[in-house]
Parts: C-alpha cells; structure tokens; sequence
C-alpha cells in the first residue's frame, strides 16, 4: 500500500504579528441548509456525458454537534462513487470543499481514465497529490473558491481525526488569479488524540502575493475504502504583517513567519551557511548545513516560540520563530 504523501542567543531582532481573516462564508460551519454547510461543498453532483447524460451524486459530510467552537462542525467519512447503468463503484475519501459547486459535466472515459490513473498508482489504496494536480478533468470536479484579493500567509482549521491504523487526512490551497494558479500547496496529517480537537494548518511560499481566489479541499483519507471519520471546524485564512523576516547578518529571508507548516530559509547567494532551531531552553531540536534554500518541517512541534539560529561567514544571526 503506497501510503502519502511529509535558549542559544536570546535575540529578538524580527516577529511579525498574525491577523486572523475570518473571509470565507460560514467558516465556522453554523449554517446549514438541506443537509449541508451553506457556502461549502461536501460532495459530488453532476453529469457524467455517454449516449445519454447519466446523473451522479455522492455526499460524504453531515452536520454534527461534535464541535471545537460553536455548535456545529462538518464530520466527513468516504462514500461510495457509483456510476448507473454502467455498474462501477468506488469508495473514495469524504471531499470538503470551499464554495458551492454547480455541478459538473465530464465524458465517461475522462471518468475512467481518473478512476484508472488513481489505482495505477496506489495499487488501488491511496492518493497521490502530486496525479491529482496534473489532472485537469478531476481539478474540474474541485473547481470552486472562495474571492480573496491576496494570497494568505497560511490556511488553518480545527480537526479531530479517528483514523483507521495508519491513515492520514489531507488538505489542499490553491490561489488563483483569472482562473490561473499561482500559489499551491498541501499538507498530509495525523494527529494524536482522536479525541480532542487540534489546528492545523498549510503554508503558502508567496504570502501577500495579489490572486482573486483560494480553492480550499481537504480529504478525510488518503486511502481508497477508508473507515476513518474527520470532524472539520473553524478553518480560516491567516495573514501576517510581513511574513518575511530579515535578519541583519545574513543575505536572506525566513518565511513565512509565523507558520503551522513549513519554514523557509531563503538566501540571497550561494554561501554554505548552518541552522539550528531551538526551543527557548536552548534544545536543539534541528540543525543542518546548506548553500541554498531550506524547508523545515514544523509540523509536528507544538504552537509557541522558538528560535532560528544562522551562522554565516563568521556570522550569527538569530530570528524568533512563532509555530502555531
């Protein structure tokens, strides 16, 4: 089974402040009419085009009272994806997406062809992300978004997951600007008590950058035929000021500061610098050599402060560093 896709010197010199933007209707999923969450999706309805229009429809989310904030949260579990007449069926992953869909109209054989292409290669278990953003008539089914006039430092939610042994959720960003990508990203997550709510949160590489829409989808699987359930709540796009710090001694950047995800070091040359990420007693916790960009995975520390060191032609600099 293809499993998927991942105190040294005390010195404030840079930290920027977080501004939650609470922009997508009904984030916190209070709303409901007919059964589902007014402004999202939770399923997939529409037309699949052969001789005749065949009519398709699967919801994978209901509302629970099972909440982090409020009353109510999206609980999302796989359902079966059955084509009529020509007598396919296929479990997939519980689907949340921003924005209301219209529906769809695909050719069967561009159906198939997803279908075919997904259990080549996961051997008929998993996702992979990277066939999912190449896939041009499957980004048609996920198309919705939700208008934002620049790209946010991250996208965040509270989940509580009960996975089945070994399985993860995912969750997916995409800025556009006139329908184009500009900005991607993606997370795959597991959490520790399948009892208690936790945020998590993906990183966008150009914060502030200018797009016209977000598409937000997360997946409650990345495995075909999955038992597990996902509750999904509050889920928001957070700024920083900046999101960039500059450090005086060194020739570059750290982005995006703070982060839920991944930490950019981003030099302005090709000089061999080190970096060691501590916690405020001073513990390092990681460290490594380059001579050019680095990505660090935070994701599984906890929300707080740490510090970034970097020493460079002889030099140290440090930047405080918010994971939330």
């Amino acid at each position: 089974m293809k499993k998927l896709l991942t105190s040294v010197v005390v010195s404030l010199l840079f930290l920027c402040t977080v501004q939650a933007q609470n922009n997508i209707l009904n984030s916190d999923f209070e709303l409901w009419s007919y059964g589902k969450p007014v402004g999202w999706t939770v399923g997939l309805h529409g037309n699949i085009t052969s001789f005749v229009n065949i009519p398709v429809e699967v919801n994978f989310g209901t509302q629970s009272n099972d909440a982090h904030g409020g009353n109510s949260s999206v609980m999302l579990a796989s359902s079966d994806f059955t084509i009529p007449y020509v007598g396919y069926s296929l479990n997939l992953p519980g689907i949340l997406q921003a924005g209301e869909s219209e529906g769809f109209s695909i050719p069967l054989e561009d159906i198939m062809a997803i279908i075919q292409a997904i259990q080549d290669t996961t051997g008929s278990s998993g996702f992979d992300p990277e066939n999912l953003s190449a896939m041009s008539s499957l980004l048609q089914l996920l198309s919705k978004g939700v208008p934002c006039s620049s790209v946010p430092a991250s996208v965040t939610a509270w989940v509580k997951y009960q996975p089945q042994e070994g399985d993860q959720f995912m969750m997916f960003a995409i800025a556009k600007k006139e329908g184009m990508p500009i900005s991607y990203n993606y997370g795959v997550f597991q959490t520790e008590d399948p009892n208690a709510y936790q945020k998590i949160g993906i990183d966008f590489d150009t914060p502030n950058a200018e797009c016209d829409s977000i598409m937000i989808v997360i997946l409650s699987s990345s495995q075909l035929n999955s038992s597990s359930v996902l509750y999904v709540d509050d889920i928001s796009l957070e700024y920083s000021g900046v999101g960039i710090s500059e450090l005086d001694n060194f020739d570059g950047k750290i982005y995006p500061n703070p982060t839920s995800g991944q930490l950019r070091i981003q030099p302005d040359n090709e000089n061999a610098y080190e970096w060691i990420l501590t916690d405020l007693s001073g513990r390092a916790l990681l460290t490594g050599k380059s001579t050019g960009e680095t990505i660090l995975d935070t994701r599984s520390f906890a929300s707080g402060m740490y510090m970034l060191q970097i020493i460079s032609d002889n030099n140290t600099s440090t930047c405080k560093v918010l994971i939330r």
